[in-house]
């Protein structure tokens, strides 16, 4: 590639001239494979690459270079924001690319293009000798370089470029094709292999102008797992926008402009076309400058499928501990795509029963089931309109609340008739709470180790926010609530299961038999328990409407009695909650977590935990990572280390009181960022 790229830009050699430094080592370009909807693939020595050379961001105009056909060739965008250009400049510039950046490398200096924001340029000596000493096949300068052209030393093959928009073009690495007499500059998306198999597919926009998206579709040769394209951060250094070159994946129960929607269903694909509108909520992230790299797997229709039964889909791989700890269900593919990848910044998911809080739980990640009806849904698979939510994964507590502050926003609430509750009352105050509440019934974890760290936990918390620990019964005290009176707890929470099971037949159900019978004439393919569900319900309009009548005066009840504001806090106190299995290891195999050493999760609706609680009463409930415990391995046969995760609840509404108690601990170091990988911390 690079005899016949200096070939076609007329340049002689890459050897600069005598006394200067040899032509560095860079690897050529190699190609893979070129799809008919204009997507190429590349290699840079070891790494793959994506460009989409049917839609670059940039096309310019180019004095003839010798007779020359379609050639694609890495490189480098630098814009000069001095008219000086000097060596030190251009050094600190492609120094912060390598460090800030994981899809620039120096294999990208093939080419060189400069342009600059100032009316006149200028590269002096100390930058012409060191654009030599990376030997360039070619540098290209914008127009505010063309006076001092003539002073450039001839062993640069220099070309001006006369187009005024050219700072248009974000700076960062591109793959550009030299066609007749233009230069077009397509992003260049770097490729990583879905290791934990959490990803349906990536995607990438199709730069279009119509705000599609593209499924990649492209497979790591060793194994059939899907690659996922990232572009360079370099290209948000221009962007104002909060939220410019985050990276994100988007659960898929989420509509995306042009994809199709599988809710993890194979039946469901079959009758789902792609979609022709993003999701609000997704547009939201889209609007603020964040990327969409990919669609994480769920659980079919999100339910709470444990691993062992799904089967449209591989489950993800948990990457904590040993790796063969279970990711949960539903939202499982997002949480542990966040956990398993540190150039993934955020994952959205959705919470009905506990599929963001118990994925987060299980793998050591911050994650949010909001306040109920925080967020517009539309465009969204749904589960059950009475209890969905919309959440987020990230590692990092400060990153997690500022994301969540710019995306739940008042305009994107939804209506309260969907949700079948009264309006938020959040109180006259969002000062800090003083009371943490511990519940006897639920706590401590099973697992000592764990207890211990959260002890440890609740011991800075108390110093530095000046809070008291108390303990309580939470069973009790949601069986003595005023109304409606006279309900145990599993017969209170048995009201979710009528909400959940109605709302998705008459959402999900019944739509996809008829429309698969009117195109297949069959039956569709579907796992436990919609195989049954789908065909019949025990559950009626009328046992609906009284399950979500009950729900509205239990949950008007919390707000006064348990869950309450006051004059200084939104939230009177904040109720810890276990949503894992104690801080024991619970196994993506079923068989494994018999025994000694290991748990289930518990299904939720059953009272099993008390993240039941706010699908229930809609209110806040953040799981948090705290740290991590040992336990005993039964595949390693040795001791690993498990994250060690702590619910927050607080009264429904109370969400950023909540988000401002999470910023104080983490301002305290008491919170911190986890990290990727098999160890949290």
């Amino acid at each position: 590639m690079s005899s016949r790229l200096l070939a076609v830009l007329a340049i002689a050699g890459a050897a600069v001239s005598s006394g200067t430094n040899p032509s560095p080592s860079r690897n050529r370009i190699r190609h893979i494979d070129t799809k008919a909807r204009g997507e190429e693939f590349f290699q840079l020595g070891e790494i793959t690459y994506l460009t989409d050379i049917l839609h670059p961001v940039s096309i310019q105009d180019v004095p003839r270079l010798e007779d020359v056909k379609d050639v694609t060739f890495p490189l480098t965008h630098i814009i000069a924001e001095v008219p000086l250009v000097t060596g030190s400049f251009l050094e600190d510039v492609l120094g912060r690319y390598i460090q800030a950046d994981d899809v620039f490398n120096p294999d990208f200096l093939e080419a060189i293009l400069i342009t600059s924001s100032n009316a006149s340029s200028v590269l002096d000596k100390s930058a012409i000798a060191y654009l030599e000493t990376l030997a360039p096949s070619h540098v290209f300068l914008s127009r505010e370089f063309h006076e001092h052209a003539s002073t450039i030393s001839p062993s640069l093959p220099v070309t001006i470029l006369s187009s005024a928009d050219l700072q248009s073009s974000p700076p960062g690495p591109y793959a550009a094709v030299l066609h007749d007499q233009t230069l077009s500059l397509s992003s260049a998306l770097m490729l990583y292999t879905d290791e934990f198999r959490a990803f349906v597919d990536g995607v990438y926009p199709v730069n279009d102008g119509s705000g599609a998206y593209r499924s990649l579709g492209f497979f790591s040769p060793e194994w059939p797992t899907p690659s996922i394209p990232v572009p360079s951060r370099i290209y948000s250094w221009t962007d104002d926008r909060p939220l410019a070159g985050q990276r994100f994946g988007i659960k898929d129960i989420f509509d995306v402009k042009g994809l199709v929607t599988t809710s993890g269903s194979i039946a469901w694909t079959m009758i789902t076309d792609p979609a022709n509108a993003t999701a609000p909520a997704i547009q939201k992230i889209l609007d603020l400058g964040g990327v969409i790299v990919g669609k994480p797997k769920t659980s079919q229709f999100a339910s709470a499928g444990e691993p062992w039964v799904w089967d449209d889909v591989h489950p993800p791989l948990n990457p904590r501990g040993d790796g063969w700890l279970s990711c949960s269900a539903s939202s499982a593919g997002s949480a542990c795509a966040v956990a398993a990848y540190d150039w993934l910044d955020y994952a959205i998911g959705s919470d009905t029963g506990t599929s963001m809080r118990r994925p987060a739980a299980v793998a050591g990640v911050y994650g949010q089931r909001p306040s109920v009806g925080r967020m517009s849904l539309e465009g969204v698979t749904p589960i059950s309109y009475s209890t969905d939510t919309a959440g987020v994964f990230c590692r990092d507590p400060h990153k997690w609340v500022n994301f969540s502050r710019l995306w739940y926003t008042p305009e994107l609430y939804q209506d309260r008739s969907l949700t079948g509750l009264p309006a938020y009352d959040t109180g006259d105050n969002v000062g800090l709470p003083k009371r943490i509440l511990y519940p006897v019934d639920y706590l401590p974890l099973e697992n000592p180790a764990a207890e211990k760290v959260l002890q440890d936990f609740l011991a800075k918390v108390t110093t530095a926010l000046d809070m008291t620990v108390e303990t309580f019964n939470w069973t009790e005290r949601i069986e003595s609530l005023s109304q409606p009176a006279g309900f145990t707890l599993p017969r209170l929470l048995s009201n979710l299961m009528v909400m959940w099971g109605y709302e998705q037949i008459q959402l999900v159900g019944k739509p996809l038999i008829s429309k698969f019978e009117a195109r297949y004439g069959g039956y569709p393919p579907l796992e436990q328990p919609m195989r049954e569900s789908f065909v019949s319900t025990a559950y009626t309009a009328v046992m609906h409407k009284t399950a979500r009548d009950i729900r509205r005066l239990a949950a008007e009840a919390n707000e006064q009695e348990i869950l309450f504001s006051i004059p200084d806090s939104c939230s009177e106190s904040v109720i810890l909650s276990d949503i894992g299995a104690g801080g024991l290891p619970a196994y993506r195999e079923e068989d494994m977590n018999h025994g000694p050493n290991a748990s289930f999760l518990a299904p939720p609706g059953t009272a099993g935990t008390s993240g039941d609680f706010c699908p229930f009463f809609g209110c806040v409930d953040m799981t948090v990572p705290i740290g991590e415990a040992p336990y005993w391995s039964k595949i390693t046969k040795k001791e690993e280390m498990i994250p060690v995760t702590i619910g927050l609840v607080a009264k429904r509404g109370c969400d950023e009181m909540l988000y401002s108690f999470i910023e104080r601990l983490a301002n305290f170091g008491i919170l911190t960022t986890v990290k990727a990988g098999d160890r949290a911390f």
